[in-house]
């Protein structure tokens, strides 16, 4: 592509050129028509005496005029009748001419009494101008044609082409040198200007040229504003990522952050730690050299827009090293977050560890303790040593209930989901709940309503499901006798209808209800609706397992449990997936 100064160059030179030619075209048509115009005029004399000759004396009369006006007439000619055929010619023996009807000033002549055109002979190298008169001989019409040779113009035109050539090429030496010394002038401050910003963009502190024209000048003083404040935002921004790279570096997690085509744009320390990344990784090594498992690449593919996606990934080369990743999608590419779950891993298996074996050492003495206060209360004791021995039983109970749930709690977080197999009528199951629930001892006054359809299949184990559904009325009975007591007023209602691919077991009771600081901890182990509440009675309160494990049952049945917040009172709602009838 042209430069600019090129353009412009090219441009001048064009229109001097066009001017020039127009010029010359101009010139030349006017010096032609007042030539053709003056010897048109004299032909047109010449013609019409030459006619009287005819007139009067006939064919014959006319050639002896022809030798008698040779040096007057100056040109050539020629007699030809209505159909072309020359009859006299005053420079040729008329039999050898070729017939001349087709000459257009002849045709003019026949039609409109006088006929003109100019010719250019490449014989003669001249324009000759042709005049055509018409004659009437015997009543018919004939032409009389006289032609001169245009010397004049001829040599008018050779003469302004040549100059004109001459002149052209002068004039375009001059628009070049002048053109070159104007668009030097005039680009000048232009490459300063030019300059100076390359400068800027190369890092260079400088400010743009003062310059004379107004014009250049304001441009001039807008570009130094505005490299002011590009500078500005450079020293921003690179403020603003050295503090981030800080930020970034000094976090306990890994971050490694992706260009759109998954290629590394940065990753900090931690994230070379938890991958075990050997040496210094350039910017853009595609992220699939630096993952140890192809599972994480999946992750990265599949990320979504605005959401965050997690997954939590095992690397058994590195001593079981669990970590788990989050990949969200940015503008231009995807943020992974890494964090090591390995130490809360083994603090979850030392946990559940040591629940199972205390658990089971536990059972020992506990045994003990009951086989020895049976056997006691078989003897003859006072009233006050039988309550006692009593008590001691009660406790036992107890202690030995809650031995077995954080077993059975245990087992349930450390064994994985399986699929269920075994189907159950979930109408029929509530329903043994609910009527199990009603000789609580604690729901003498509480009225139960219950409204299940005729049929609601799912697919899940059917005695941990009556314990996880059990656990939910039964805190539900607990709270509402808390707050009524052995009054009336104290209501459960058990209901179950469709939602979706999942049958939906919503049981709302109107006891104290649950605060919502209680309620986001509400399915965790050793957490109760409310803290704060005294027991009742002694001994008679729960361990907060119950929820807990309702979740736990739930989830590997492939269902859930929420919790809904509600005026006076409490509304659980559990989603269990429904089993489609066969043949339906």
């Amino acid at each position: 592509m042209l430069p600019l100064k090129s353009k412009i160059l090219l441009i001048v030179s064009l229109t001097v050129f066009l001017a020039f030619g127009v010029s010359w075209y101009l010139l030349y048509s006017v010096v032609k028509s007042a030539i053709v115009r003056q010897n048109t005029e004299e032909l047109s004399r010449q013609t019409a005496l030459l006619s009287i000759s005819l007139a009067n004396g006939g064919v014959e009369k006319l050639n002896e005029d022809f030798v008698r006006w040779e040096g007057i007439l100056r040109g050539r000619v020629t007699l030809v009748d209505s159909l072309g055929a020359v009859l006299a010619d005053s420079a040729k023996d008329p039999a050898l001419m070729e017939n001349h009807l087709g000459r257009p000033e002849v045709r003019d002549a026949l039609e409109k009494g006088e006929g003109a055109s100019i010719r250019y002979s490449d014989t003669t190298k001249m324009y000759s101008l042709y005049f055509a008169r018409r004659v009437l001989m015997d009543g018919n019409p004939w032409v009389l044609r006289a032609a001169q040779p245009l010397e004049l113009l001829t040599s008018v035109y050779g003469n302004t082409r040549n100059r004109f050539i001459l002149n052209l090429l002068g004039g375009i030496v001059l628009i070049l040198a002048f053109g070159m010394w104007l668009t030097r002038r005039v680009f000048r401050p232009l490459d300063r200007i030019v300059d100076s910003a390359g400068k800027i963009a190369d890092g260079g502190e400088i400010r743009f040229p003062l310059l004379a024209e107004p014009e250049l000048q304001r441009l001039s003083e807008s570009l130094d504003r505005m490299s002011a404040r590009l500078r500005n935002a450079l020293d921003e921004l690179r403020s603003e990522r050295e503090d981030l790279s800080l930020i970034v570096t000094a976090l306990p997690v890994g971050v490694i952050l992706l260009d759109e085509g998954r290629s590394v744009r940065y990753l900090n320390r931690v994230a070379e730690d938890l991958l075990a990344v050997r040496g210094v990784v350039p910017q853009g090594l595609p992220v699939e050299r630096i993952l140890p498992s192809g599972e994480m690449y999946g992750l990265i593919q599949s990320a979504p827009g605005e959401e965050e996606l997690c997954g939590t990934f095992c690397l058994p080369g590195r001593g079981g090293r669990y970590l788990q990743i989050c990949s969200r999608k940015t503008a231009t590419g995807v943020l992974l977050v890494i964090t090591d779950l390995t130490e809360a891993r083994r603090i979850e298996q030392s946990r559940r560890d040591f629940i199972a074996d205390a658990g089971h050492e536990l059972q020992t003495p506990l045994t003990a303790v009951r086989a020895a206060a049976e056997y006691l209360l078989e003897s003859d004791w006072e009233e006050e040593d039988r309550k006692l021995l009593a008590t001691i039983l009660a406790q036992q109970e107890r202690m030995t209930r809650l031995v077995d749930d954080l077993l059975y709690l245990s087992r349930m977080e450390s064994e994985p989901p399986r699929p269920a197999t075994e189907e159950v009528r979930l109408e029929a199951l509530l329903s043994s709940v609910v009527e199990e629930n009603r000789r609580h001892p604690f729901a003498g006054k509480i009225r139960f309503s219950e409204d299940f359809p005729r049929e609601a299949l799912v697919l899940a184990p059917g005695q941990d499901l009556a314990r996880g559904l059990n656990n939910i009325v039964e805190n539900s009975v607990k709270y509402v006798h808390e707050k009524f007591g052995d009054r009336a007023g104290g209501e459960i209602a058990v209901s179950l209808r469709r939602s979706g691919d999942y049958w939906s077991v919503l049981v709302e009771d109107n006891g104290p209800g649950i605060s919502e600081e209680s309620a986001s901890h509400l399915f965790e182990r050793f957490r109760r609706g409310d803290n704060s509440r005294a027991r009742g009675e002694w001994g008679r309160g729960g361990y907060g397992l119950g929820l807990a494990m309702a979740k736990r049952i739930l989830l590997h049945a492939g269902g859930d449990i929420f919790f809904h917040p509600k005026e006076g009172g409490a509304l659980f709602e559990i989603l269990i997936p429904a089993k489609e009838r066969q043949g339906k």
